[in-house]
C-alpha cells in the first residue's frame, strides 16, 4: 500500500440511545456542572409538543433554563448573534439543542460565540476558521427530533452567511472543528414517531445521501468507510417502515441510530450533491433533504465512471439482489433504487417542480464551486460540471 499521510480521526461524542433517554436529561446537565442551560429548538418543536417533554426532567429537578425558539430553517448568522443574545442575558452556561438539523447547528453556533468572539464569519471553513476555534466552550448536549441531519455527532455545522462580501446574495457556509463537536447525543425514539410521512422522507434521504456520498468519498478514512456503508444497511431495512409507519418505534430508533453513523461518516467526505444542494436552500427554499434526494441520482449517474465499485457495494447494502449482476449492473441498480425510493416517498421530480428558477441556476453553479464537499467527489467537478448537474436535476 502506498505511503498514507498522517490523518486525524475523530470518533463521536458520548451517546446515549434509546426510548426515554431524554429523561435523564437533569443528570447530565449536572455533569457538565451546568446551572442555567439555554434550550435553542423552533416553534414546530415547541408547538408539537416535544419541547415540554424535554425540559420536564429539568422542572422536576428544579433546574433553572431559558427558552429560545427562535430559530428558522437554513438558521442565518443573524438568529445566531439573537440566541447568543438569549445566553448572555440570561447568564446560561449550557446548551441545549432540541430539534432537527437547522436547530443544531444554531446552538453550534451560538456556542461557539459564546467564547470567540463574533461574527460568526470569522471561523468559516472557507476563510481558516477552524484554526481559530479552540477547546474553550461550554457543553453542548444534542437532541435529535428527526433523523436524517446527523448534527447531534458531527463537527460541522452550515449556517446561511447574510454578509453578501463574498458572493451575491446569500449562501451557505461551513464552520467545522473537532472542538465543536456535542459534549453529548441523546437519541430518544420516542421524539420522533411524531414526524409526518414527507418529513421523515426529506431527512431518511439526507442520511442516506450522506452514507452514498461518504463512502465513496476520496479521502482515506477506513473507518467511516465501514461505519457508512453499515449505515446504508440499517437505512435500506428501515426507512420504507418508517415511512408508511411512523409509529414503529423500533424503525424510528434504527432511522436515529443510521442517521448518526452516516453523519459520523462524513469525516471522509462528502461530494457534489451536498455542494450543490447547499444553494438550493437559500436561492428557491427547498429544503435539504429534498435538495438531496433529487440531486443524488444525477450525481451518481455522473460520478459513476469514477465509482462504480463503491456504488455496487451500495446496492447491495440497500437491500438490492445483486447476485449474478456484474459489478457496472449493480453500480446501475443502487441509482435505480434511489429514483425508486425518491417516487414511493412523493420527492419532488426535479428542481423546477421544487422551487428553483432555471435562470438562476449559472449564479447557483457558480456558487457550488465555494463550497468544499464536491472536493472529495470521486469525479473532479468544474463549474461547467455543476450547471449540468443542476440542469440534469431540473
Amino acid at each position: 500500500m502506498a505511503q498514507q499521510p498522517i490523518i486525524n480521526y475523530f470518533l463521536p461524542p458520548s451517546i446515549q440511545f434509546g426510548a426515554g433517554a431524554v429523561k435523564n436529561l437533569a443528570q447530565h446537565i449536572h455533569a457538565f456542572g451546568g446551572t442555567k442551560p439555554l434550550i435553542v429548538t423552533d416553534e414546530g418543536v415547541t408547538n408539537a409538543g416535544i419541547l415540554s417533554k424535554t425540559v420536564e426532567p429539568l422542572e422536576r429537578a428544579k433546574i433553572d433554563f431559558t427558552v429560545f425558539d427562535a430559530v428558522q430553517p437554513n438558521p442565518t448568522d443573524l438568529s445566531v448573534l439573537e440566541g447568543l443574545d438569549v445566553y448572555r442575558a440570561e447568564d446560561c452556561d449550557v446548551v441545549v439543542a432540541v430539534g432537527g438539523g437547522s436547530v443544531m447547528d444554531a446552538a453550534k453556533g451560538i456556542r461557539i460565540l459564546t467564547t470567540h468572539e463574533p461574527p460568526l464569519e470569522n471561523y468559516y471553513v472557507d476563510v481558516g476558521g477552524i484554526d481559530r476555534i479552540t477547546s474553550n466552550l461550554p457543553a453542548l448536549v444534542c437532541i435529535p427530533t428527526t433523523a436524517g441531519t446527523g448534527s447531534e455527532v458531527s463537527q460541522g455545522s452550515i449556517i446561511t452567511d447574510t454578509s453578501g462580501r463574498t458572493t451575491e446574495g446569500h449562501r451557505k457556509r461551513a464552520v467545522s472543528t473537532p472542538h465543536n463537536m456535542a459534549s453529548l447525543a441523546l437519541l430518544d425514539p420516542e421524539l420522533t414517531v411524531g414526524m409526518p410521512p414527507g418529513l421523515t422522507a426529506a431527512t431518511g434521504m439526507d442520511a442516506v445521501t450522506h452514507g452514498v456520498e461518504a463512502y465513496v468519498a476520496t479521502r482515506y478514512h477506513p473507518i467511516a468507510e465501514g461505519v457508512a456503508l453499515q449505515a446504508l444497511k440499517i437505512l435500506g431495512k428501515n426507512i420504507q417502515q418508517a415511512y408508511h409507519h411512523g409509529e414503529d418505534l423500533e424503525a424510528r430508533g434504527e432511522m436515529l441510530i443510521a442517521s448518526a453513523m452516516a453523519a459520523f461518516s462524513f469525516q471522509k467526505g462528502l461530494g457534489a450533491v451536498h455542494s450543490l444542494a447547499h444553494q438550493l436552500s437559500t436561492e428557491a427554499n427547498i429544503p435539504h433533504g429534498i435538495a438531496n434526494a433529487i440531486l443524488l441520482p444525477e450525481v451518481m449517474e455522473f460520478n459513476i465512471s469514477h465509482a462504480v465499485d463503491g456504488y455496487a457495494d451500495i446496492a447491495a447494502a440497500l437491500g438490492v439482489d445483486t447476485s449474478g449482476m456484474s459489478t457496472g449492473d449493480a453500480a446501475d441498480a443502487a441509482i435505480a433504487e434511489i429514483r425508486s425510493l425518491n417516487e414511493e416517498f412523493a420527492i419532488p421530480k426535479g428542481l423546477g417542480i421544487a422551487g428553483l428558477k432555471w435562470d438562476r441556476i449559472p449564479k447557483i453553479a457558480k456558487d457550488a464551486m465555494l463550497d468544499h464537499c464536491y472536493k472529495f467527489n470521486p469525479r473532479p467537478c468544474t463549474e461547467a460540471d455543476m450547471q449540468d448537474l443542476f440542469e440534469a436535476s431540473f
